[in-house]
């Protein structure tokens, strides 16, 4: 049975993406849309509309990091308990 994953899933120990279309017996396929994580898969597989642009912006790197501030411990423990 062919079905869209809505989340991303483990199918026989093999990681799948959301979005992704695959097909799995109707026993998975069951499992996985009662639990939220396909949907039956329409006749034509959905493909994007507009390709996403990669822009890539580089910020300036003008100052150092800033150092890092730890806080110390509060509540002094005791030996005497």
């Amino acid at each position: 049975m062919r079905v869209e994953i809505i989340r991303n899933v483990m199918i026989s120990g093999e990681p799948v993406k959301a979005g992704s279309f695959v097909d799995v017996e109707i026993a998975v396929a069951n499992l996985l849309i009662g639990s939220g994580k396909a949907k039956v898969a329409s006749e034509k597989e959905a493909e994007p509309a507009v390709k996403p642009e990669l822009k890539i912006q580089q910020e300036p790197i003008d100052s150092a990091p800033k150092p890092v501030s730890r806080r110390g411990r509060s509540k002094k423990t005791t030996a005497e308990d």
